[in-house]
């Protein structure tokens, strides 16, 4: 009898015998939670971080939109693939983020044409363009570069938007 009193009318806590820092009790200790198993947590965020990754990466690279350039509003629209970009802005033209003059925009295409070819030979898509313009722009300006787009060998002109949802 060498257990007081209160010793042995107190109540054991839960938390306490489980513990594994300082077990008390003859008991077999039981862990309160399992160990994490580290190596199916780095495969997770390893397919997290390759899901992300593609999900992110597979609409080709960003276009680059000047400051307060509203794009047009579509109801319905499709992801485009990477192309070559021409972009209006305040009465400049631009093929690929290069400004050019509207006399050069022609000559410029036709190089930009083979060299997006030569550059990117597993996409089929030399013979497409995407316009990019603000909305409030004129279609005489736009028509220019249709033209000087259609006469640089482009079959396929599309115009940049953004989806009203």
């Amino acid at each position: 009898m060498t257990n007081s009193i209160l010793e042995q009318t107190s109540l054991n806590s839960p938390l306490l015998e489980s513990s594994t820092l300082k077990p008390k009790g003859s008991r077999i200790l039981h862990e309160l939670a399992p160990p994490l198993m580290l190596t199916s947590l780095i495969d997770t965020f390893s397919l997290l971080v390759v899901y992300l990754l593609m999900s992110f990466g597979s609409s080709g690279e960003f276009m680059m939109m000047s400051k307060g350039m509203v794009l047009p509003t579509l109801a319905e629209a499709e992801m485009l693939d990477r192309q070559i970009i021409v972009k209006f802005d305040k009465g400049f033209y631009f093929v690929e983020d290069l400004k050019v003059t509207k006399n050069d925009l022609f000559p410029t295409l036709l190089k930009m044409r083979e060299d997006f070819k030569a550059k990117y030979p597993e996409l089929d898509s030399e013979k497409k363009i995407i316009i990019q313009a603000d909305k409030k722009e004129k279609f005489l300006d736009l028509n220019f570069i249709i033209h000087a787009s259609a006469q640089a060998g482009f079959e396929e002109i599309k115009f940049a938007v953004l989806t009203s949802s």
